[in-house]
């Protein structure tokens, strides 16, 4: 589960102090998958750094229970480790949390077949495109069998033909017990992967929307969540 109840957060930009949250509550229960939308500045990346502990400076609380997280951040490109292979940077979070490296080996070769790599991950990260290095950020995360995993603009860098074929893998490996939290602006691509769609507006960030998104239809979806017009 995941808990956040009076959650105060804010920025200083130029001397300017600018409030992101106030007093902010929000629950997420353990094995939810959880899409967060809204326009830029609604405060959607800073509370996945703030659920993963990159952003620590805040006031409030917030409970995740958790023994291990995935997070594939926004700017993916700076989160691979030039110096090491792409495959040792997959594996890098197992060796980390002291997991086998014989199990993270099964799940990459998996995931090679299921995402149909057909480039070398024995390439470093610099070599090559903005889709593929992607790609090994999802790798990378899935590798880890995380319990709570956060994705942020997943599938920013890949065409849609490869967004399709990616949303079908994460799928097959989101697990009951799994907990999701997915920031995007593709909302009609990720609903039928969802539990909850909730809609953030700023500032200071309020939820708007929190609805049941399993039982709608990608229409329903497209008009109750993103506001488009008939």
């Amino acid at each position: 589960m995941i808990t956040i109840h009076k959650l105060n957060k804010t920025f200083t930009n130029n001397g300017d102090e600018k409030t992101i949250f106030s007093d902010f509550d929000f629950v997420i229960e353990k094995g939810q998958k959880v899409g967060l939308f809204g326009p830029n500045g609604s405060g959607k990346t800073t509370l996945l750094n703030i659920l993963s502990a990159v952003d620590e400076k805040y006031s409030g609380k917030v409970e995740v229970k958790r023994k291990r997280i995935s997070y594939v951040h926004q700017d993916y490109n700076f989160t691979l480790l030039p110096w090491f292979t792409c495959e040792k940077n997959i594996l890098l979070a197992r060796e980390y949390h002291g997991l086998d490296k014989s199990g993270g080996l099964k799940i990459l070769k998996q995931l090679i077949k299921e995402l149909k790599i057909n480039f070398s991950l024995k390439q470093y990260p610099f070599t090559l495109s903005g889709g593929q290095k992607q790609i090994v950020t999802l790798m990378r995360a899935l590798a880890l069998e995380p319990e709570i995993l956060l994705l942020d603009e997943p599938f920013a860098s890949l065409d849609v033909d490869r967004r399709s074929d990616v949303l079908e893998v994460l799928k097959k490996h989101f697990t009951k017990n799994m907990t999701v939290v997915i920031c995007s602006h593709r909302g009609d691509e990720i609903n039928s992967i969802l539990d909850r769609a909730v809609v953030l507006q700023p500032q200071p960030v309020k939820i708007t929307k929190d609805i049941l998104a399993k039982d709608m239809t990608r229409k329903d979806f497209e008009n109750t969540v993103l506001n488009k017009k008939e």
